[in-house]
């Protein structure tokens, strides 16, 4: 016997047939639905609303809710649901009677006593019982603070395991240790144990107290010494005195002047005048810079090494090799946080029985692990009891944006230049948003928001309607209120120009043709101007500079006169131009009853070419590749038809019933002189239409 395949609806919404959820049936056979006929094959957690519920959604933790997350929870509510139809109610309550699974059913058990014993539990009630868990000493996080110990030596151990920096914080935010911490503990102890063991055991030949207590002045004072001596062995070499001519020499400078610590002259010199022997008098002239940190180091090494007021480079050989030995030693100390107990006291908390206590008191911890889990397993279940529905209309469907009943992924409105765009997303990939945006075909402005206390972001707009955005520019101001009603100060940063009506483009000819003028019109004013300007400044500092001169030199010029040829070719011309007018309008009025179908084709002609373009751009608006720079999967397109757009994008209008009045005291006064010449010019045209008039009506009605 073959099982019957359920039996979809689907709706075709933004030229997209996208499926459609009616009832438990179809939620049960999502995971049976063919993958390309969802509408989002995935999208982060990041959304304005339901972040929380789509992060619980995201069991892997990639940032990102997929199709196969959808697919699970809905096994999971079959699982746990005692009718995976409540989630259509798109509530968070939860009572006894709504769970299936046993130990969710615990959870709920034990939330109500903690919460205080409601028949009915809400997402609220249910945080409320989780943090009265977690304030427990046993919370099942694993950690144990002093005060889950009833000992107060135990306590005090995990007082000391804490400052000494192997602390944790517990589900409450306090510090305490856990089996973590312990294993770190004795695993950085036995390493420091050793590395003291070793040092005891060091083959030094002077004691390793006075070793200990000299290695800090002999690492600063061995290159002074090293090069005492290397001075004395080529001395040796030349076989006589006369070589330490130069050196007495800049010994003779430093003293022609007081000398001082750390100048040139000084930092040349050695630690004492070389001899062949070799040997350095530690009683006697040596450099004043070194001479009370060698008398400190050897008042320390010295007894141990046989040395009263003479070094030779033997003696000086054994103290490098100690102190060699040393110094390789003191570099292998492990980083431990224990030394800051000391020794005697890490040795007693190792060799007490506190540590064997404080795991017990762990593992007693641990056994409440899967209360706690159940406690959270429960508030995911009524989390998502809440918001899977929504999410899922704008997952395997985006009815809700289609509904016009606000997608998760809206942010807020923005407010710009008497205008409310409805359709705004937080920009949290920038970068994305730089490449294949032209493919949306719409209208974008980019923005830079931010607010009083320091907060910052980016939205993007979309204008999807109106008669034009000439006055919105990159720097223009407006406010943007996000979802929770919070106003922000908005920045147009970017636009990304596309049509956004067919009137705008109807008149954008018009208007291209009048700016043009504009600019021409004030680009020959500016020349005109600065040429003006020029002039005047050069005779100025002509009169300035040779006022005699100046004022010989400007005869006035007299008029030219007027060519009587050329009088006759401005003649000519305008014959020319009036011939030719006469002739447009004559053919213009001959045309009789299709005079209207003349003058609709001369505006289709201006105006066609735009108004066509506009309208293939206006039918190729989609919001996918919006959606896939912010992260989404997107199966198709997700279009924006004219209607649609145009129920998306507001715009400013006086409120019913208001009152207008037009005396505005400021405004510019017109002359009443172009009205008069306009209706002369109406009435002349109707009364050379009359004629074509009549003949086209009685050919309508056969007169």
């Amino acid at each position: 016997m073959t099982v019957q395949a359920h039996q979809w609806t689907f709706r075709r919404l933004g030229g997209t047939d996208q499926a459609m959820l009616k009832d438990v049936q179809d939620l049960m056979a999502l995971r049976d639905l063919d993958p390309k006929l969802w509408t989002a094959l995935s999208l982060p957690v990041t959304q304005p609303v339901c972040g929380e519920s789509l992060t619980a959604l995201d069991q892997d933790g990639d940032g990102k809710v997929h199709l196969h997350d959808i697919t699970q929870a809905v096994a999971w509510f079959e699982l746990s649901l005692a009718d995976p139809g409540l989630l259509f109610q798109e509530t968070a309550t939860l009572d006894e009677g709504s769970i299936k699974d046993s130990a969710l059913l615990d959870a709920f058990r034990l939330a109500q006593k903690l919460a205080g014993g409601a028949k009915e539990l809400s997402l609220e009630a249910i945080d409320t019982a989780i943090k009265a868990f977690n304030d427990h000493p046993f919370n099942g996080d694993g950690v144990v603070v002093p005060e889950s110990a009833e000992d107060s030596e135990v306590a005090s151990c995990i007082s000391s395991l804490v400052d000494a920096g192997y602390g944790v914080p517990d589900r409450c935010g306090k510090p305490g240790v856990s089996q973590d911490s312990l294993t770190s503990f004795r695993n950085e102890c036995a390493a420091w144990f050793t590395w003291l063991e070793a040092g005891k055991n060091l083959a030094l030949q002077a004691p390793a107290e006075t070793v200990a207590a000299a290695h800090g002045l002999f690492s600063e004072l061995r290159p002074i010494i090293e090069d005492y001596f290397s001075r004395c062995a080529i001395l040796s070499l030349a076989g006589s005195s006369a070589v330490t001519a130069s050196l007495e020499k800049e010994i003779a400078e430093s003293l022609a002047s007081p000398p001082a610590a750390g100048s040139q002259a000084l930092e040349k010199l050695p630690l004492a005048m070389p001899n062949p022997e070799g040997v350095l008098d530690l009683s006697r002239g040596l450099h004043p810079q070194w001479q009370s940190r060698c008398a400190e180091f050897f008042s320390l090494a010295g007894p141990a090494y046989g040395i009263q007021t003479r070094l030779d480079k033997a003696a000086w050989s054994r103290i490098c090799d100690d102190m060699n030995v040393y110094g390789s030693w003191l570099a292998a100390q492990p980083a431990v946080r224990a030394i800051s107990l000391g020794e005697p006291k890490a040795r007693a908390i190792l060799e007490s029985n506190a540590l064997t206590q404080i795991e017990a008191l762990i593992a007693r911890d641990q056994e409440e692990a899967p209360k706690a889990a159940n406690l959270n397993s429960l508030r995911r279940l009524s989390l998502l009891k809440r918001d899977f529905l929504r999410i899922l209309r704008n997952f395997v469907n985006m009815y809700d944006f289609y509904a016009k009943k606000d997608a998760i992924f809206q942010s807020g409105r923005l407010f710009i230049d008497g205008k409310e765009l409805e359709l705004c997303l937080e920009v949290h990939r920038p970068g994305a948003h730089a490449t294949g945006i032209q493919l949306a075909s719409t209208y974008l402005i980019y923005c830079n928001i931010s607010r009083a206390s320091g907060e910052k972001g980016s939205i993007v707009a979309a204008l999807t309607g109106g008669r034009d955005a000439d006055n919105i520019y990159v720097g223009r101001n407006g406010i943007y209120i996000d979802r929770m009603g919070n106003s922000w100060d908005a920045v147009v940063t970017r636009l990304v120009v596309q049509p956004i009506s067919i009137r705008e483009a109807f008149f954008s000819p018009y208007k291209l043709l009048v700016r043009t003028i504009e600019e021409l019109a004030m680009k020959r004013a500016a020349n005109a101007e600065a040429a003006r300007m020029n002039a005047m400044k050069g005779a100025a500092q002509a009169a300035v500079e040779q006022p005699g001169k100046a004022a010989q030199a400007a005869p006035v010029t007299a008029a030219k006169p007027i060519d009587v040829g050329t009088v006759a070719a401005i003649g000519v011309a305008l014959g020319s131009i009036g011939a030719m007018v006469t002739t447009i309008l004559g053919l213009f009025f001959n045309l009789g009853p299709w005079i209207p179908v003349a003058i609709v084709g001369i505006l289709l002609l201006i105006s066609g070419p735009s108004m066509l373009l506009a309208a293939m751009k206006l039918r190729r608006r989609d919001l996918a590749p919006i959606l896939n720079a912010e992260g989404w999967a997107t199966n198709g397109k997700l279009k924006i038809n004219m209607v649609f757009g145009a129920a998306l994008s507001h715009f400013a209008t006086l409120p019913a019933g208001s009152i207008r009045t037009f005396n505005d005291p400021y405004e510019q006064k017109k002359k009443r002189w172009p009205y008069v010449l306009l209706v002369l010019l109406i009435i002349k045209l109707l009364v050379l239409l009359v004629p074509a008039l009549r003949t086209m009506v009685a050919g309508w009605f056969g007169l």
